[in-house]
C-alpha cells in the first residue's frame, strides 16, 4: 500500500459551543455536529470562522425529557437519515446512566430549515451485547458499570456506515489487550423504525490501533476505506490517523499526519464532492472537541460563563500519494 501524507491546512473558529463529538457533511458547504455535554445539534459552515447557521433542541427525542445529556458521541447517514449514537456508558463514579443509551435518527430538511426526529431512540443495545454468546468473551456488563475513563469501561465513540448499508459501531473503550473493538450493526434502520427488533451483530474485529480506542470512524467512498481517528481510552492527549480497508485479517494504515498539539479530533468531516479533490489529492475535515481547551489562559472552555466565547475547533487536512 502506497504511503499517505496529509498536509495540514486552514484551521477554523465555530462559536456558541466548546464540546462538539458526532459531525456530518450535510453539503459542499455546511457540517452538522453534535454537543456531547448538551442535547443539540448545530449546523455550521465548514469554510469560515462563525456561529452556528441552526441550532436544535432535541431534547423531546429522549424519555424523560429532563434535560440531562444524553453524551451524543458518533453520527453516520444512511438512505437520507442521519444516525446517531451516544457513548452508552455510565458516569464518571460507574454509575448507570440509561439516558446515554440511545440511538436515534434524524432527517435533516434544507428547504424548511428544520431537523426531525425520525421512529424512535432505541435504548436496549447494551442489553443486546450483553446476551449475544458471541461477545461474552468482553463481559460487557462489567464494562458498563465502569466509569467509561477506566481501564475496561464502556465507551462507544464512532459510528460508520458501510457500503453494504450495515454500520460499524465503533469503541473507545474497553480495549482488550490492547486491541480496539469494531462490531457490526445489521439492522440499523430497524432498530429506529421498528419497535419489536433488537440488535443483529456481526462478529467482533479487533484493530491493532497502537493500543488507542476509536474515537471516530468513517468511510471514505474515493478511497474505498476508512479513515478511523483514534484515542486514549482514559481521555489524555494522544490521537493517531489510521486507514482501513474494513477487512477482518487487514491492519490499519497509520497516516503521517502532524496536528497542533492542542488540537483534540473528535469528528470526521468528509465532502463526498468535494471541488478540490482531485484524482491524486483529497480533503478530510476535523473536528476538536475543545472542551477542556483552556480559554483567557485559565478558564476551560466549557467552563467559561458566556456562549460567545465558546468555540470549537475545524482543521482542514489535504493528503496526497493516494
Amino acid at each position: 500500500m502506497a504511503k499517505f501524507k496529509f498536509t495540514v491546512g486552514a484551521e477554523f473558529k465555530h462559536f456558541g459551543r466548546c464540546d462538539s463529538s458526532g459531525s456530518l457533511a450535510i453539503d459542499h458547504q455546511h457540517f452538522v455536529v453534535a454537543d456531547d455535554e448538551q442535547n443539540v445539534i448545530s449546523i455550521y459552515r465548514s469554510n469560515t470562522d462563525g456561529s452556528p447557521v441552526q441550532v436544535f433542541d432535541i431534547n423531546d427525542y429522549f424519555l424523560p425529557n429532563d434535560g440531562k445529556e444524553v453524551d451524543i458521541e458518533g453520527s453516520t447517514s444512511l438512505n437520507g437519515l442521519i444516525f446517531w449514537i451516544t457513548s452508552h456508558g455510565a458516569n464518571r463514579q460507574g454509575a448507570a446512566r440509561p439516558k446515554r443509551h440511545q440511538f436515534f435518527a434524524t432527517k435533516f430538511s434544507p428547504e424548511l430549515g428544520q431537523l426531525k426526529q425520525v421512529g424512535h431512540s432505541y435504548t436496549q443495545l447494551v442489553a443486546d451485547l450483553i446476551v449475544d454468546e458471541r461477545l461474552q468473551k468482553y463481559d460487557w456488563q462489567a464494562a458498563a458499570q465502569t466509569a467509561p475513563k477506566e481501564l475496561g469501561g464502556l465507551n462507544i465513540e464512532a459510528l460508520a456506515t458501510t457500503p453494504k448499508q450495515e454500520m460499524l459501531i465503533g469503541f473507545r473503550n474497553p480495549i482488550p489487550n490492547g486491541q480496539a473493538i469494531v462490531l457490526k450493526l445489521k439492522n440499523p434502520q430497524d432498530l429506529v423504525l421498528d419497535p419489536s427488533a433488537r440488535a443483529k451483530f456481526g462478529k467482533p474485529i479487533e484493530l491493532n490501533l497502537g493500543g488507542l480506542g476509536l474515537r471516530s470512524m468513517e468511510y471514505w467512498p474515493q478511497l474505498q476505506q476508512y479513515l478511523i481517528v483514534a484515542g486514549s481510552f482514559d481521555g489524555s492527549d494522544n490521537f493517531a490517523l489510521y486507514l482501513w480497508s474494513g477487512d477482518r485479517g487487514s491492519s490499519p494504515q497509520l497516516l503521517d499526519v502532524t496536528l497542533p498539539t492542542d488540537f483534540r479530533p473528535e469528528g470526521i468531516v468528509l465532502y463526498p464532492d468535494d471541488p478540490v479533490t482531485s484524482l491524486h489529492e483529497y480533503r478530510v475535515q476535523l473536528i476538536s472537541d475543545d472542551g477542556a481547551a483552556i480559554r483567557d489562559g485559565q478558564t476551560a472552555c466549557k467552563n467559561l460563563q458566556s456562549s460567545e466565547h465558546k468555540y470549537f475547533r475545524s482543521l482542514w487536512l489535504t493528503g496526497s500519494g493516494f
